[in-house]
């Protein structure tokens, strides 16, 4: 046997961090079931006493360096809760359920029931409150969750190859938004020392608009992540990381969050926050490339709006991007 640094040069054999899956080309496949039941446990949207039930399975598998994930599970909270006028915090209680959450629904799909143990009437008017209001929060808490399971927890999937630096496949552990975490962290209902903010809760909405470009989607797409192609319709400094969990900084900073999900070619999510926004406060946008006759049809939904910026925001999306994109790239024009 040839000692450490000897022998014929055609040999292939190194040391490696991925040698035992190299260049992650084989199935690999981690068990994100009680690391899911301990994060679910831990989240809180509502004065919730107990998770009364966590039913289901979460998978995490790499195959040839793609990160996959299944999930699905049945989830039941127990709420209380109170109106402002009484002391008793538990004096409405009830219980949240969650049969759909799973890789097949986006968090903003995720449907819930949300029922009272009375029939008082000021207990049912908590019960009307959390189902309008309080499942926003639900949804964007169970967001972080999608995130940190393909971020957080299957970060050892992909191992660093002979072509990566370690610390680009170490730095996604802490990729999560932290914007996204600490708005959440703050968006208990119910807690008695949080009715100052009360009356500022709910005050967000949905934007969803669409554009049509006469291009191909993975064109479109490729405008969206690529740094140079950003600088060239927005004309100002950007910083792309199109990874899950990678940051982007766009319109001098104006603009900014992190990459949530990316589907190539089909859909983009991410968190996305304006400069003069209040502090902390994060919104939601899905980005959907569907091929149509004329060329792609871009679907925007954006969730967590301040209700007050809802034109601002809407008229932004038409004059900084769809409007530029088109002029700069020509995408205004047929395809023939």
């Amino acid at each position: 046997m040839a000692k450490w640094g000897e022998g014929d040069p055609r040999w292939i054999v190194e040391e490696r961090e991925d040698g035992k899956n190299v260049n992650n080309w084989h199935w690999t496949e981690k068990n994100a079931g009680p690391w899911s039941k301990e994060k679910i446990n831990k989240k809180d949207f509502v004065e919730i006493t107990e998770v009364s039930k966590c039913e289901g399975d979460a998978v995490a598998n790499n195959r040839k360096g793609k990160l996959i994930t299944f999930y699905e599970w049945d989830v039941e909270l127990q709420w209380k809760g109170r109106k402002k006028d009484s002391n008793d915090l538990g004096n409405a209680k009830g219980a949240i359920t969650c049969a759909n959450l799973s890789e097949e629904n986006a968090a903003d799909e995720l449907e819930f029931e949300v029922t009272c143990n009375s029939s008082k009437s000021d207990d049912n008017d908590i019960k009307e409150y959390i189902r309008k209001e309080g499942v926003k929060f639900l949804r964007k808490q169970f967001a972080v969750y999608i995130n940190e399971l393909r971020t957080e927890y299957s970060k050892d999937l992909i191992l660093p190859t002979k072509f990566t630096q370690p610390s680009s496949v170490k730095s996604k552990e802490n990729s999560t938004d932290k914007h996204l975490a600490e708005a959440l962290r703050k968006s208990e209902l119910g807690s008695s020392n949080k009715e100052s903010e009360e009356s500022d809760i709910g005050k967000t909405v949905q934007i969803s608009i669409q554009e049509d470009f006469m291009c191909t989607p993975d064109d479109l797409y490729r405008v969206f992540v690529t740094e140079e192609l950003t600088k060239h319709f927005t004309r100002d400094n950007a910083t792309i990381q199109p990874t899950l969990g990678g940051k982007y900084s766009i319109f001098g900073g104006n603009v900014s969050g992190n990459f949530i999900e990316l589907d190539e070619n089909k859909m983009i999510s991410l968190s996305w926050r304006k400069s003069n926004w209040p502090e902390g406060h994060v919104s939601l946008v899905k980005l959907e490339f569907e091929r149509n006759e004329t060329g792609t049809r871009l679907k925007v939904t954006q969730s967590n709006v301040p209700a007050n910026d809802k034109e601002g925001t809407k008229a932004g999306w038409n004059t900084h991007y769809f409007l530029p994109i088109q002029q700069t790239f020509g995408f205004g024009g047929k395809i023939f």
